[in-house]
């Protein structure tokens, strides 16, 4: 029999207390991709869920670590809904500078300029933004959405897994037996982390200078935990970085390379007569190494720096030699003739260029590994903290609609199936850029294989579209309708040609049919969990377009479509499958009331209803041709919750929409979701917490 968990107190045991605490999904680790995996499962909080996230960290980051943010990842930001927030903090990255050797006097001269977005690829460009800000606006989020649910428990280390294998098929069971340590001040606080004298903080306790074994015994040196605790886990998601104890927990490997090139990084205000500081530049010296420079906000640069070390595969530098100054003036070397001084260094690391994969994701569909606890690389590509995060925006939704039991668990093996192709594809783009980018420029009299510059530019234009996140393309499944391989179904392609099925559904404007107002149409379908059909019918003035539109809303509306076969009764029509009209009629010719009754369009639905034509102020979106769908054809796109195209049809197909779902959803049950009506046990005063959590 599946443990029960208590429904007498909303608490967990106090100390001293051997009973366990019961939770739906435990993520552990507060970083990029715990905090996104903390928002989107918070979505799912008001259907029953129960979510806790475990951090060593006493507090949040506030310097160091990652700061890019591809276009994709502010795509994603919108769909959550706090992307003004982020572009208002964060610094734009507009262009990027080339320098290298002169050929006749080696002096460095800049030798090209591109952007550093492609232009017209999204409606975002790359932005620099503080890691800890980025975990900040998450956490904010996910505490809102959650009303207080979800937020971090600090201070808090795992120190043992178990999972019981009998009990992994019921879904019902809590096979998940975690214990964790709750660690004293001085535990959590790691000697380093506080800075300097000067404020100059250090990251090296954290890179990949340290081993697993260092790292953790960080966290025990300098006194006992208060406490430990059980917890009993239905779900468990590993986002505790390159080091991950639950990756060494599951026996699971990584498999790859450690190049032999080390890598030193300073956040620092410069005082410079280098012209580009403040752009993104990729610079080769003569004989000195390479410098990336990357503008941040509050007046700071960061310079990635090639050292003067290098290190055996399987070794470690000594991590002595890693100073500010020993750094900051092999910078100078690599910009000579050019001055570099600073008035500030906020924060310093050091790092090997690893590039590893594990064979496996997770196990059981109950345990899962996400970000840097998955792959590993170089971070000039800028893509760390990126593919972190778009790991649990995969998984996450998944997850939560099979926690939920809308959705068969069939779903979540999805997840492992989608990203590790991307992590793979990342680590063969950065063996490449990494090579490119640490190697000696090559000249006419070299005798050994230099660097081709031109070369280094080439990939570097080229990966410009997989740097932007936006050349993924998911393989055909049970989620993505492609070519109906393995017995799937195929979507009609050519019914909307240019949305690949697979890809990113990227956005078009669209005008409201009630209020006349222009917006984006991803702008006005927001993450919630739902599928969204989008019914492109055509001109609904004509008779043919007209009666395929009343067809579809008498489906619709009927018992066996999947709106209603898969929406349990206590929810929102529109919570788990959500229908979104755009229509090229004349907007001024069409009454909102005009569309089908009695239908799924109706009553009061004025979010649902929109018109590609010209708008009063911002021009034509012309989202038909935008998206290549016949205005007399018409067709249904499904956007998957994470907004990739899941499959193209026919307004009458709607026998090929029913076997879409079946292949991954639940039909729902009367009284509302598993778990929505038992009274899960969480730690006491959530909404006290989640305000000192934002207030920090």
């Amino acid at each position: 029999m599946p443990m029960i968990p208590p429904t007498t107190s909303p608490h967990r045991p106090g100390p001293g207390s051997s009973a366990p605490s019961f939770v739906d999904v435990a993520i552990i680790g507060a970083g990029p991709a715990g905090c996104m995996a903390a928002d989107v499962l918070s979505r799912f909080t008001d259907r029953g869920l129960s979510v806790r996230v475990f951090d060593k960290r006493s507090v949040k980051l506030d310097n160091g670590q990652a700061d890019g943010l591809n276009s994709r990842t502010l795509e994603i930001f919108e769909n959550l809904g706090f992307i003004e927030s982020i572009e208002k903090e964060g610094s734009r990255m507009s262009e990027i500078n080339f320098w290298n050797p002169d050929p006749e006097t080696g002096r460095l001269i800049r030798t090209a300029k591109i952007p550093d977005t492609i232009p017209g690829l999204s409606r975002f460009q790359q932005t620099i933004l503080h890691q800890g800000r980025i975990e900040a606006h998450l956490l904010e989020d996910a505490a809102k959405c959650s009303r207080g649910a979800v937020v971090p428990e600090r201070s808090m280390l795992p120190e043992s897994l178990d999972i019981d294998e009998s009990l992994v098929s019921d879904l019902n069971a809590y096979p998940i037996t975690l214990t964790v340590k709750h660690l004293s001040d001085a535990e959590s606080n790691p000697d380093g982390y506080t800075g300097d004298a000067t404020g100059t903080r250090s990251g090296l306790f954290r890179s990949s200078l340290l081993s697993a074994e260092e790292e953790e015994a960080l966290y025990k040196q300098n006194g006992r935990g208060e406490r430990v605790e059980v917890v009993k886990a239905k779900y468990l998601i590993g986002c505790d970085g390159a080091h991950s104890w639950t990756r060494r927990q599951l026996g699971i490997k990584m498999l790859g390379d450690q190049t032999t090139f080390v890598w030193g990084v300073l956040d620092m205000v410069p005082l410079t007569n280098f012209p580009d500081i403040r752009m993104r530049c990729a610079v080769h010296s003569a004989n000195a190494g390479s410098v990336m420079v990357i503008p941040q906000e509050r007046d700071l640069v960061r310079l990635y720096i090639q050292l003067p070390i290098q290190v055996r595969p399987g070794e470690r530098a000594d991590k002595s030699q890693f100073t500010p100054e020993f750094i900051l003036e092999t910078a100078r070397k690599v910009l000579h003739p050019y001055t570099l001084e600073t008035s500030h260094i906020d924060w310093y690391t050091g790092y090997h260029i690893n590039q590893r994969l594990t064979d496996s994701f997770g196990v059981h569909n109950r345990v899962f590994l996400a970000g840097d606890a998955c792959h590993t690389h170089s971070p000039k590509a800028g893509q760390g903290m990126n593919t972190s995060m778009q790991d649990t925006w995969n998984l996450c939704w998944k997850l939560g609609a099979v926690a939920t039991g809308v959705a068969k668990p069939e779903l979540v093996q999805t997840y492992s199936d989608e990203r590790q192709v991307v992590a793979q594809q990342l680590i063969n783009f950065d063996k490449k850029f990494s090579r490119l980018f640490s190697g000696k420029p090559s000249a006419a009299d070299d005798l050994d294989d230099g660097v081709d510059l031109k070369e280094f530019k080439d990939v570097f234009v080229a990966g410009n579209l997989f740097g932007a996140g936006m050349s993924i393309n998911y393989a055909d499944s049970i989620v993505v309708g492609k070519n109906g391989s393995n017995g799937g179904v195929k979507s009609k392609q050519h019914l909307a040609a240019k949305l690949p099925v697979g890809e990113r559904f990227y956005s078009a404007q669209v005008v409201n049919q009630a209020s006349a107002t222009a917006d984006q149409l991803t702008t006005r379908i927001p993450f919630t969990g739902a599928f969204r059909l989008l019914i492109f019918p055509g001109d609904i003035l004509k008779p043919a377009a007209k009666n395929r539109l009343a067809k579809l809303a008498e489906y619709l509306d009927g018992p066996a479509s999947v709106v209603s076969k898969y929406t349990p009764s206590d929810l929102p029509r529109w919570s788990i499958i959500d229908p979104i009209t755009i229509h090229c009629a004349k907007r001024t010719a069409i009454e909102l009331y005009d569309f089908p009754q009695p239908s799924i369009f109706h009553p009061h639905n004025y979010k649902r209803v929109y018109v590609d034509e010209p708008s009063y102020h911002r021009g034509d979106g012309k989202a038909y041709e935008t998206y290549g769908i016949s205005k007399e054809e018409g067709a249904i796109v499904v956007v998957r919750p994470d907004q990739y195209t899941g499959l193209v049809v026919g307004l009458e197909d709607t026998e090929l929409l029913d076997a879409y779902f079946a292949q991954f959803m639940l039909p729902a049950k009367d009284g509302g979701f598993p778990g929505s009506k038992v009274e899960k046990v969480l730690p006491p005063d959530w909404s006290q917490v989640a305000h000192q959590e934002i207030a920090k």
